[in-house]
């Protein structure tokens, strides 16, 4: 007998024509799931009256929705904004209510304040889901008076250009769900157990960051994101020149959290002692112009190339033998993994996700976050030592063909997707309407969780 191959329905707040990473990995494996025979569409919100209601990209179809709450939003009172969002989550909801027979999964990416009333959808739909924690955050309190700002290192940390928009911090995926109150989480809890959901954590610290914050009791499957291999690879021509020896590559977006100033401060420690080493920043973003001045201010400027948006990430990275990703705080980073693939020895902060694929002094270097003394020391090890880089990268490469290539990691997912559609007969039965769980919960519409979207960060926070 053929086995059934479950329609699988995407919720994610954010996709195209933003780009973040979980807008990457949900359209990269939806496309490998097409073509495996599976069904995949996405839904997601319409931030913008340009964008169009349907789509197809790359073969998935996508659909946008509640344009006329969020399309027009920006110039609205701060207030406004939140409430029209939270509006917007019903919408969904209901949207997801009325695809009900056209997917027998529901996929909601980030564990927001928006799986409370998809999962009331699928409580009563009798339709099993699955959850994917994007990020734990910084792990620490992120409401603070202290503006942001860019490493000073030598420089008078006074100096205005060096203060960052606050917008920029993110919290843990869960903060908007416990800032709405115990009953909201109790609630949300209850529904999640009643309906089996699977919850898809990306890195270890995550795993720990559910269990911390009152959700270990779920189901809990632990899923790295996936590289497409047959882009990010090693370089055909294994012979080190020079110049790749000497040429240090980042891709990564110019905010805040990505650290990038942090890399600057280690670069300039480099340059002293390794002048003909050249840094390649392949990206772009909101603070790239204070990067820019920090770099001339910190005399490394004919050193550095930020070269912006490229298409051909796989060619920037084969520019060098080492890769850096300096963040301070990740989920599961795709750039890492990408350069890891693409066989650079590669060097990162002890950061979510990036401490589950780097094994320090076997594939690569971590380091402490912020730290940029250590970080130039482990760039100066490895420029000073090619042959140590090529090796760290060779291992680099080894572990992302077994254990994260896109097929391994979908794999992983199908398997979920078909136990659960195997055991919604049985739940389908056992499950039936229960006061407890539709008990009415009073949520406040106040400055502490009211959810929002960040065009910079391609995702909500509450």
């Amino acid at each position: 007998m053929m086995e059934h191959k479950p329609r699988i329905c995407i919720a994610i707040t954010t996709f195209y024509p933003y780009v973040g990473g979980a807008e990457t990995q949900t359209l990269a494996q939806c496309q490998r799931l097409i073509e495996s025979g599976y069904q995949a569409q996405v839904v997601t919100f319409r931030h913008k009256h340009t964008w169009p209601l349907t789509d197809t990209l790359k073969g998935v179809p996508v659909k946008r929705i509640a344009g006329s709450l969020l399309g027009k939003r920006d110039k609205l009172p701060r207030m406004v904004q939140r409430l029209l969002y939270f509006l917007a989550m019903f919408v969904m909801a209901a949207t997801i209510w009325r695809e009900r027979k056209n997917f027998d999964v529901l996929q909601v990416c980030q564990f927001s304040l928006l799986v409370l009333p998809l999962a009331v959808v699928c409580y009563f739909a009798k339709k099993p889901m699955t959850i994917i924690v994007i990020s734990a955050g910084a792990e620490k309190p992120t409401k603070t008076n202290e503006a942001a700002k860019l490493l000073a290192g030598p420089l008078d940390p006074t100096l205005p250009w060096l203060q960052v928009d606050g917008k920029t911090w993110i919290d843990g995926d869960l903060y908007g769900l416990k800032s709405a109150g115990k009953g909201v989480v109790s609630l949300t809890l209850n529904l999640l157990k009643h309906i089996h959901a699977v919850v898809i954590v990306l890195s270890r610290r995550s795993e720990r960051y559910l269990k911390d914050n009152g959700f270990g009791e779920l189901d809990t499957q632990l899923i790295p994101n996936g590289v497409d291999i047959t882009r990010f690879h090693p370089a055909a021509d294994t012979i080190i020149t020079e110049q790749r020896a000497n040429t240090v590559v980042c891709v990564s977006k110019a905010r805040w959290e990505k650290g990038l100033d942090v890399l600057l401060q280690a670069w300039r420690i480099v340059q002293e002692q390794k002048p003909d080493a050249r840094l390649v920043i392949v990206g772009s973003g909101p603070v790239q112009p204070q990067l820019e001045q920090l770099a001339a201010a910190l005399n490394i400027k004919e050193s550095v190339e930020f070269a912006g948006l490229q298409s051909d990430v796989p060619g920037q990275l084969h520019r060098g033998l080492i890769g850096i990703l300096p963040s301070r705080w990740e989920g599961m980073p795709n750039a890492l993994l990408e350069a890891m693939g693409s066989g650079l020895a590669c060097i990162a902060t002890r950061v979510s996700g990036s401490e589950d694929v780097i094994e320090h002094g076997v594939n690569g270097l971590l380091v402490k976050s912020e730290d940029y003394e250590a970080m130039a020391q482990a760039l100066l090890t490895l420029l000073q030592d090619p042959q140590l880089a090529k090796q760290y990268g060779a291992a680099a490469s080894a572990l992302i063909q077994r254990s994260y290539t896109l097929e391994h990691v979908l794999s992983l997912y199908t398997s979920i997707y078909q136990r659960l559609t195997t055991n919604n007969q049985q739940l389908s039965e056992d499950v039936t309407p229960s006061k407890a769980l539709i008990t009415p919960i009073r949520i406040h519409f106040n400055e502490n969780w009211i959810c929002k979207w960040d065009v910079e960060s391609n995702g909500t926070t509450c």
